[in-house]
Order: structure tokens, then sequence, then C-alpha cells
């Protein structure tokens, strides 16, 4: 289910926030993986293997960084700003 699905007028912040924090890392052992292969591509190649696993790491990051924006978006016109200014309020 896509954050779209989960949102509603009706949401609330501290779910919206909720999401926001979710969705702004990998899961734990999925981002120690990726900064273990980034760190080796800095050094070394990685293996074929390793550069697939790198990509869908990759991808998998920005898909969340996208529900995160959707969620920011949502919290933002639920507090009447823009998503400057929400980012502005969070810290972000």
């Amino acid at each position: 289910m896509s954050t779209e699905e989960k949102i509603s007028d009706l949401t609330a912040e501290p779910i919206l926030l909720a999401m926001v924090e979710e969705y702004s890392r990998l899961p734990s052992k999925k981002h120690d993986r990726y900064w273990q292969l980034r760190n080796k591509r800095e050094d070394q190649e990685l293996s074929d293997v390793e550069s697939k696993e790198y990509e869908s790491l990759i991808q998998e990051w920005e898909a969340r960084n996208v529900e995160r924006v959707r969620a920011l978006i949502a919290l933002a016109k639920k507090r009447g700003t823009t998503l400057r200014g929400v980012m502005k309020q969070l810290g972000l």
C-alpha cells in the first residue's frame, strides 16, 4: 500500500510524522548492507552480484524517499504551509 493510499484528510499528524520517520531510511540490516557496499565500492570494484544488490538498495531507498515526501506534503497541507515550510519546521 502506497503512502497516498494510507493518507487521508483525517490522518493525524503523529501518524504522518511516524511515516516521515519510517521512510527516511532503509531498514537496519539493509541500511548497514548499503553502507558496506558503498564503502567497498570506493576501495575496489564490486562483483556483478554486489553491484546488482547495491543498485537494488539504492532504488529501494529512493522509493522510500518518495513516500517520505508524500507524507511531508500531506503534513504540509494539514498545517497550511508548503513542503519547504514543513521541512523547516521539522529541521529537515
